[in-house]
């Protein structure tokens, strides 16, 4: 696309993977364990002559000031709109636009247990445009952490009336967006009850950290799409023809212990190009970034089927090495071998059964 990547990085710290990955590099005097003050944004994106600050993945909960601070300085910041990013800390705000837009929540449901999550991107522009690019099943969760996304849903996959579901979920999030009145990227969480009823449970702007998933089956980069959104353009007319090809899951990749310790070594293995991707900021010689942490890569296979791509991902995990970390690796594979999990049957209780099973 022509633009020039500017990243900011703690004074006199070795260039770790994102510092490699950027055209230019700009030092500020903070500590790497913490964020960076917002107070001092201002000042750096002058100094970077920048027209736009990205400020990472959604939910990060720094976001707010850094987007204002962004603000002050007069400078757009993509996929981050400050009054919706705002309005949204309040969940009440969430419920009133569901309203508006007829959308049912998790606040008028009586009962909700055992529900199965889904999220739906959708992508909004500054012209009242609104599409669904695809929905991804993250009910195998934490409190803290998603260790598996996969898309297309199990639960939609798997049904006889899957195609109408997905429409209905898509047009319900399509709606709510609108009514947010937000230009972006947004996820709006849903849960489905067993017998197929389904409410809005939440809404994240910004770019999700299983991006990857989303590209693989789309073949749409994300990143460019914020950043043509922020500048001014409409949604593509293909974005509303897309197909989403064939099955992706993504995992997280987590250190169970020594979350400060020196990355000693750092491998995955090589395989088809399309068919694997692997986003880690870990760096050799470095600790793990303090604002991952205890994430230390995630890995996403794509495959024709379901099954192929289970098979996949359980091999990259089989082969890939870090340390000086304990990792989660050998808990996510018992999951992927799981008769259930293979069924596509589980939903956001079934992450403690499979952890023990």
């Amino acid at each position: 696309m022509s633009v020039e990547s500017i990243v900011v990085a703690p004074k006199d710290m070795p260039a770790s993977r994102h510092v490699e990955a950027a055209d230019r590099r700009i030092e500020v005097d903070f500590e790497e364990a913490s964020a960076i003050p917002p107070d001092q944004l201002p000042g750096i994106l002058e100094q970077a002559g920048a027209d736009a600050a990205h400020l990472g993945y959604q939910g990060q909960p720094e976001m707010f000031e850094l987007a204002s601070a962004a603000e002050k300085a007069d400078v757009a910041v993509v996929g981050t709109d400050l009054d919706v990013l705002g309005a949204l800390t309040d969940q009440t705000t969430i419920w009133a636009a569901a309203e508006r837009s007829h959308v049912r929540t998790v606040h008028d449901a009586e009962d909700t247990r055992r529900p199965r999550e889904i999220g739906v991107l959708v992508a909004a522009d500054s012209h009242g445009e609104t599409t669904a690019i695809a929905e991804c099943d993250r009910s195998l969760s934490t409190a803290e952490h998603a260790l598996i996304h996969e898309t297309p849903s199990p639960e939609l996959l798997f049904r006889s009336d899957g195609a109408a579901f997905r429409m209905a979920l898509f047009e319900s999030a399509r709606r709510l967006a609108a009514e947010l009145r937000y230009a972006g990227l947004l996820e709006v969480k849903f849960h489905i009850d067993p017998l197929g009823l389904f409410w809005v449970s939440g809404v994240k702007i910004g770019l999700p950290r299983h991006h990857t998933l989303i590209e693989m089956v789309t073949g749409v980069d994300l990143v460019a799409l914020q950043l043509r959104i922020a500048s001014g353009e409409p949604i593509p007319e293909e974005l509303e023809t897309i197909e989403p090809q064939g099955h992706a899951l993504d995992v997280s990749i987590l250190a169970l212990d020594q979350h400060d310790a020196v990355v000693s070594s750092y491998s995955v293995a090589p395989a088809p190009q399309g068919r694997f991707r692997a986003t880690s900021s870990a760096t050799v010689g470095l600790p793990l970034p303090a604002d991952d942490r205890p994430l230390i890569a995630k890995l996403t296979a794509h495959a024709p089927i379901r099954h192929r791509a289970l098979l996949s991902m359980d091999r990259m995990l089989a082969e890939m090495r870090v340390e000086p970390f304990s990792t989660n690796v050998q808990g996510l594979r018992r999951i992927l071998s799981d008769h259930a999990f293979r069924a596509g049957q589980y939903d956001n209780e079934s992450v403690s059964r499979f952890a023990t099973g």
